[in-house]
């Protein structure tokens, strides 16, 4: 599993996780200042069963009106892009494509605090979780915010943050 928390953006069809220390001068500095989407999710390969990503992207992207395109047709846009990811990988997003992700009044995002609330709840199958999530949001936010999940999960098992068994020996 893998979470990222921080911005997000997409440049001619391409998603990037933004670093805060990242420039962004022109739209040829993404590449090798910000981290494609697509090596992120590479890097759960090693897992056996189930893929996760987890991006708590904000779709705000800053550089938007100020980065100096060098390519005039090549894109850039406000936030991250739908995927498609491979099956048996998840992908998913605090807000859909065209949403902003709200920070929230508290300490955490109202997608953090749903997320961290239904995590530790026992025996809610990770589907369910994210759909739980999702209504949280929506509860929270006025329905401004819509989480959105891409991507398939095994059908063959169920998977859970917390199961049966961890929920017994509390």
């Amino acid at each position: 599993m893998i979470y990222y928390a921080g911005h997000g953006m997409e440049m001619a069809g391409e998603n990037y996780l933004v670093p805060v220390d990242a420039k962004l001068a022109t739209d040829r500095d993404v590449p090798f200042e910000a981290v494609a989407l697509t090596q992120v999710m590479g890097s759960t390969e090693g897992a056996r069963k189930l893929h996760l990503v987890i991006l708590d992207a904000c779709r705000d992207n800053p550089f938007a009106n100020q980065i100096k395109r060098t390519v005039a047709s090549r894109s850039i846009g406000r936030g991250l892009a739908q995927v498609e990811p491979d099956s048996g990988t998840l992908v998913v997003y605090a807000a859909k494509h065209g949403q902003v992700a709200l920070d929230g009044d508290g300490g955490h995002s109202p997608f953090v605090t749903a997320l961290i609330k239904r995590m530790q709840t026992p025996r809610i199958e990770i589907r369910k979780l994210f759909d739980l999530v999702r209504d949280d949001v929506m509860a929270a936010t006025d329905r401004r915010q819509q989480p959105f999940s891409y991507g398939s999960v095994p059908g063959a098992e169920d998977f859970y943050f917390v199961g049966a068994s961890q929920n017994a020996a509390k």
